[in-house]
């Protein structure tokens, strides 16, 4: 029988029960969140609650309720009753039940002494449930339920659901998780859970985790947001334990505001201390920022007392075409970011810029300006040893480009520097160097002439530069300098292909060869009384062969009369275009010997005919092989100045091994220290079985016998993918000769939270080809 009804709210306040249910469930001793099953079809999910049974008739239309039943007793437009396999459906909701009473003149539903209640979106179920439609309060007992939205999948148990008006419920005894149906492997119990729908803030009172049938975490009251957008409360805690002893960290949350937020982060490390840190972060349409800070009252491992640490950065829009920033660090000691945040021995240079940039057409080019002041925060390293390089107060610098056509460019650089405050050495034993104010203008006339098959770049620029440097006592430097050089190169190739292709299948491959010439000649200019304000050596690379200065920055410039030659080759595949190999090799050939040397302790370049050998190579070797090599060959001492050769074996994600072999024979080792290097790294990730991965890092240093970094770990994953967790130790550097150790756990609940200070993370920057365990598909 069926039977239908004015429109009414009674399914509208039961649907809004039913999609508070789904993000906290429910809770009764006799119910359990698992069936006693194992999970070994994670794609073939069975339902934690029956689905509802459906009448297979029209829609009536909206606000209008359906009942069907096996008999329906009552009198229209006052009390229905309806018993036997019951069906209520009204606009998307539909309730099934063994009875159902439904009095008009008040409104209330009674049902039992089964029901199930679905909204479209989850299910519901319980024994009996009231419900007041006027109103929106009821209550519904022993019940189960379970959600999946977005992604999310949500599922529990619960002794009651007391319904408090629209959008407010009161969930006792109750017990959830976010794991699929039959897997109870882990839950989170707790006496109450308080739902606010408008305020998007659920509570939970005397909350536990149990993670397999043990309580691993209490509190006494957490809070959450029910739609997975930001909420103030408690995050996931952070433990360690390592050099520095045990280490806890709780961070709190503070959502302030749609538009800023900040955490607060008490730290606890066993050897030294307290640790208190926050962050707050900002962002508006004109400018958005972060500030980072830490501060640590009274350290019991260190000499320093009050020691603390700020970062602060912020961008800014104030017009078309003009922005600007801010970028600050600050440490208190020379020994803080070695103690709390990287082991490294080698002295340190923390920024602190401000900015203005602006960009506008002009001229019918493009021009961009910027003013900016810079300076640095130098760190000494552990032997007191500092490179404090120079400050820009300020720099004014200036670029207008123009195309002229499909051939021709022309630009101009222009630039106004005042560098102060360059110092090296001890603390005691300390040179100074002199400050100065350096213009350059740099205007450039570009062409290009290019085909498919090669190409000709003309280029023709001319460097100017002034200095105006202040006395030092240290140096015997002219007060005033200047220097005019042009420049003048020419970037030619030409591209020969061929075609790689069995008769008997169209795939094959198309390989290219690719002769270039490259010429730069540059006069002579006597360079040894400039100062150094910005610049530096190059490393001599495959890509340096093309460039026409040796040197960054502006105040050396090479003499130059070469010629570099160089001969490069790629394969493609022929169906899709994807590069499979590439490989290259050049060298230079001098017309005339360079005099211009960085310094006065430099010695200068010896006559030479030619320069350096360097190559390089790369490789798809398969889908799940690739390898690449860089090498160095020195002309001079007829040997190998550096090289190294890597190679990746990734077959799928959760697979992959990983080596790289590393050879120098003149590398910084630390604190200007230098001498050869022979390193190997391997990395790997593996499967053991079919939830259990393997992870490893090995960095060693054969020349000086020494291990720069040891980790190695497992990885478990749920066979539904309910949760994982990894433990992991690392052994690495920190200085000459010291080492550091550390011990991390994590456990990560899908959907929910991690506990544990995340060694996922760190393992994708250390091994090539990490994937994180959500990424692997069993």
């Amino acid at each position: 029988m069926s039977q239908l009804f004015p429109p009414k709210i009674l399914v509208q306040a039961l649907t809004s029960v039913f999609c508070a249910l789904p993000i906290m469930t429910f809770a009764a001793s006799p119910l359990s969140m698992g069936d006693g099953s194992v999970c070994t079809a994670p794609q073939r999910p069975k339902n934690f609650v029956k689905p509802v049974q459906h009448s297979g008739e029209s829609n009536p239309g909206n606000d209008v309720t359906r009942v069907i039943a096996d008999k329906v007793n009552g009198q229209s437009q006052t009390r229905v009753r309806a018993t036997g396999s019951v069906i209520i459906e009204r606009n998307d909701v539909t309730l099934n039940s063994d009875w159902a009473d439904y009095d008009q003149h008040t409104d209330i539903v009674k049902a039992g002494d089964h029901f199930t209640l679905d909204n479209g979106q989850g299910r519901i179920s319980g024994q009996r449930v009231t419900y007041d439609m006027k109103q929106s309060t009821g209550v519904g007992d022993a019940g189960r339920f379970e959600m999946e939205k977005d992604n999310r999948r949500l599922q529990g148990v619960g002794g009651e659901v007391q319904m408090g008006g629209k959008n407010r419920y009161r969930l006792d005894s109750a017990k959830f998780n976010t794991c699929n149906p039959g897997d109870d492997s882990w839950y989170i119990r707790s006496s109450s859970i308080d739902l606010d729908y408008d305020k998007n803030v659920g509570v939970a009172r005397n909350a536990t985790l149990l993670f397999g049938g043990v309580p691993l975490f209490y509190t006494p009251w957490i809070d959450f947001p029910l739609n997975g957008n930001r909420k103030s409360g408690f995050l996931a805690p952070t433990i360690k334990g390592g050099s520095d002893g045990i280490e806890l960290m709780t961070p709190y949350y503070l959502n302030l505001g749609p538009n800023y937020d900040a955490t607060i982060r008490p730290h606890l490390i066993s050897s030294r201390g307290i640790q208190l840190g926050g962050d707050f972060r900002y962002l508006q349409p004109t400018y958005s920022g972060e500030i980072n800070a830490e501060w640590v009252p009274s350290d019991q491992k260190s000499d320093h007392k009050n020691r603390a640490k700020i970062d602060f950065s912020h961008n800014q829009y104030f017009a078309k075409g003009l922005t600007g920033g801010i970028d600050y660090h600050q440490v208190s000691d020379d020994d803080y970011q070695r103690d709390f945040w990287k082991g490294d021995n080698g002295s340190e240079n923390l920024n602190r810029q401000a900015w203005l940039n602006y960009h506008r057409d002009l001229w019918g080019g493009t021009f961009d300006g910027s003013l900016m002041v810079q300076k640095y925060q130098t760190l000494a390293s552990e032997n007191g040893y500092k490179d404090q390089p120079y400050s820009r107060m300020p720099k004014l610098s200036a670029t207008w480009n123009r195309y002229y056509g499909n051939h021709y460019s022309f630009n101009v650089y222009a630039e106004a520097t005042r560098f102060e405050e360059r110092k090296i050495g001890h603390k005691d034993a300390e040179l100074k160097f002199p400050d100065g104010t350096r213009l350059v203008i740099n205007p450039t006339f570009n062409a290009d002439y290019s085909t498919q098959w090669g190409y000709i770049r003309p280029k023709l620029s001319f460097h100017a530069t002034h200095y105006d440097m202040d006395k030092n006592n240290n140096f015997s430097q002219q007060r005033s300098l200047d220097r005019a050089v042009p420049i003048v190169s020419i970037d030619s190739g030409l591209t020969f292909e061929r075609l790689w292709q069995s008769k008997k299948t169209t795939k094959g491959f198309i390989q290219t060869l690719e002769p270039r010439l490259f010429y730069t000649y540059i006069p002579r200019r006597n360079q040894d009384n400039f100062p150094l304000f910005d610049t530096a050596e190059n490393s001599f690379t495959y890509d340096q062969l093309f460039r026409e200065n040796r040197y960054s920055g502006h105040d050396r410039i090479n003499a130059a009369n070469f010629l570099t030659t160089a001969l490069q080759t790629r394969l493609y595949d022929k169906i899709n275009g994807q590069e499979r190999l590439a490989a290259g090799i050049g060298q230079r050939f001098y017309f005339r010997n360079d005099n211009v040397r960085l310094d006065e302790f430099t010695p200068r370049n010896k006559e030479r005919k030619r320069s350096d050998i360097v190559a390089f190579g790369r490789a798809s070797l398969s889908h799940n092989i690739s390898a690449e090599s860089n090498w160095h060959y020195n002309q001079d001492l007829k040997t190998s100045e550096s090289y190294n050769f890597g190679i990746r074996y990734t077959p799928q994600a959760g697979k992959t091994i990983s080596m790289r072999y590393k050879y120098g024979r003149y590398e910084n080792l630390y604190d200007d220290v230098y001498g050869k290097i022979r390193s190997i790294d391997f990395g790997m990730q593996w499967p053991l079985s079919r939830n259990y991965y393997l992870v490893a890092r090995e960095n060693y240093d054969f020349k000086h016998s020494v291990a720069l970094n040891q980790t190695i770990g497992i990885q478990y994953q749920s066979p539904c993918n309910c949760w994982s967790a990894g433990l992991v130790g690392t052994r690495y550097t920190d200085g000459y000769q010291k080492r550091k150790t550390a011990v991390l756990f994590q456990l990560q609940l899908r959907d929910l939270t991690s506990v544990g200070n995340g060694p996922l993370g760190q393992l994708s920057t250390q091994i090539p080809g990490y994937s994180n365990r959500y990424e692997v598909k069993h």
